[in-house]
């Protein structure tokens, strides 16, 4: 009796530990490492060992996201679960054996599908597994290779596969040359056996069609690929002809055309490359952390924007604001400040700006807030990693006269060298909303849930944050800061 009721008491303590794990939101599993990356500590994922990572290929099935991505030296899957986006847990690898280049991992009648690329011989392969968690790399076997006709060997990659509702068959995309670049097709009822079809997109002006992948959202369907930043097509069928929209990301948000779905939204991530974006791209080497997630948000013109998942910044949200308006500072210009309603207001007519001087000695940090330019000519720098003058650190800078948003730094936020900018037709004219991150080298700002930029931010030898208002008078509300891990994990 006494056995049957430790069992017993066994078994609740387990069901509870478990229901607590995935509360959490790290799901439970098997081949956990026990690491879990919290990203309101930390916001880009790295693995426990501090690896950088290669192209993500996610998947979510029965409420559980994975996160699925190539090593930076091609020879394992990595692999992360959450529920709840916010908190990652780490697996052992899902896959380890060689020249294991961008996947694309799939459930179908009870099994799991890793198709991925062999980078060395330039061909597509697939591993079957009873489980998401773990495929034998030595059961691969050849899911398609060029013929040297309609596709050209020796660049034949980057698969994706995905359920083509309306043919009743499975498509398999990848990048090739026909000559020019392309997003390739071969077709199959079981996974198994393919049959090459003609590619559905071809652009002589490209360099690059990497990582493609397709989906439909509303009535439109969209072409996703990589070539020197992430571009996006629409087109009425899922064949084209194809309308190019533009980037959606930046240069060094690498491999972010690869989406899930949970059937509402489509989700992304890319890695952050250590890349020097302007004035010209210096490559020095592949792999990096996991950029912010990014939800697609689209817009009734049939045009995506990008916003951070609003899980993430909820969580943020719950943390202690460390916004103490008594240590602003008044660096030049007239200033208002009313702690009770939260805003800072410049009501000079040439600008102003201010210092949070804050407290912790810390260059890693999330900032949001509301801003309301006063006349259509004012513009604004929400400097990171400030200095005490705010002669130094990382500028994002807003000018709705120039319908442009850009970041600037470091040596001169205000008027130097721009690192990443964008066009941007501000559709709330007067009043923008910002989230950014800093943390570690890179640093991300979002503006109005629509668009974002990132930049290389490696110094980190100031811990200030400066508002810089120019042309006018202008609002800044609700401002809210919560700060990050140092990198030694401080």
């Amino acid at each position: 009796m006494k056995y049957r009721t430790f069992i017993f008491w066994l078994g609740i303590c387990g069901v509870l530990c478990g229901v607590l794990h995935c509360a959490l939101g790290a799901p439970e599993g098997p081949r956990l490492t026990g690491y879990v990356q919290d990203t309101t500590i930390k916001p880009f994922i790295v693995t426990s060992d501090g690896k950088d990572l290669g192209d993500p290929f996610p998947s979510f099935w029965d409420g559980v996201w994975h996160l699925y991505s190539m090593s930076a030296d091609a020879g394992r899957v990595v692999h992360f679960t959450s529920t709840d986006l916010v908190k990652w847990a780490e697996h052992k690898p899902a896959m380890v054996g060689k020249d294991i280049c961008t996947a694309s991992v799939l459930r179908h009648d009870h099994k799991y599908y890793l198709f991925y690329t062999d980078g060395a011989a330039q061909a597509l392969r697939v591993v079957v597994s009873k489980n998401p968690w773990e495929f034998d790399f030595s059961k691969s076997q050849l899911a398609a290779e060029a013929d040297g006709k309609v596709y050209q060997k020796g660049w034949f990659r980057d698969v994706y596969v995905t359920y083509n509702e309306s043919e009743k068959q499975w498509w398999m995309l990848f990048e090739g040359r026909c000559p020019e670049v392309c997003t390739g097709l071969f077709k199959s009822k079981n996974l198994l056996q393919w049959t090459q079809c003609e590619p559905i997109f071809k652009d002589k002006g490209r360099e690059y069609g990497s990582c493609p992948q397709i989906f439909k959202q509303g009535k439109l369907w969209y072409l996703a690929i990589q070539d020197c930043g992430n571009w996006y097509y629409s087109a009425d069928t899922p064949n084209g002809p194809w309308t190019n929209r533009g980037q959606y990301l930046s240069i060094i948000v690498e491999a972010a055309s690869r989406f899930a779905t949970d059937g509402k939204r489509q989700i992304a991530w890319g890695w952050l490359c250590d890349w020097v974006a302007k004035p010209n791209v210096e490559i020095k080497s592949y792999g990096g952390p996991m950029c912010v997630g990014r939800e697609m948000v689209p817009q009734a013109n049939g045009a995506l924007g990008v916003r951070p998942f609003p899980e993430l910044l909820a969580a943020i949200r719950k943390k202690a604001n460390k916004i103490d308006f008594s240590t602003v500072r008044k660096l030049s210009g007239d200033w208002k400040i009313e702690a009770a309603q939260r805003t800072l207001q410049c009501t000079g007519g040439s600008g102003g700006v201010i210092l949070l001087d804050l407290p912790a000695k810390n260059p890693n940090c999330y900032f949001e807030a509301e801003l309301e330019f006063g006349t259509p000519g004012t513009s604004a720098n929400i400097v990171m990693r400030s200095s005490d003058t705010a002669e130094r650190g990382y500028a994002f800078a807003l000018a709705p006269a120039d319908r442009k948003i850009a970041i600037r730094g470091f040596d001169n936020p205000v008027t130097g060298p721009v690192l990443n900018d964008k066009a941007y037709a501000f559709p709330g004219k007067n009043k923008v909303s910002l989230q950014i991150f800093i943390c570690d080298n890179y640093m991300e700002a979002f503006v109005d849930g629509q668009q974002c930029l990132s930049v290389r931010a490696a110094d980190r030898s100031c811990d200030k944050l400066a508002i810089a208002i120019s042309g006018g008078p202008a609002t800044l509300r609700n401002p809210f800061l919560h700060y990050f891990n140092n990198k030694d994990g401080k």
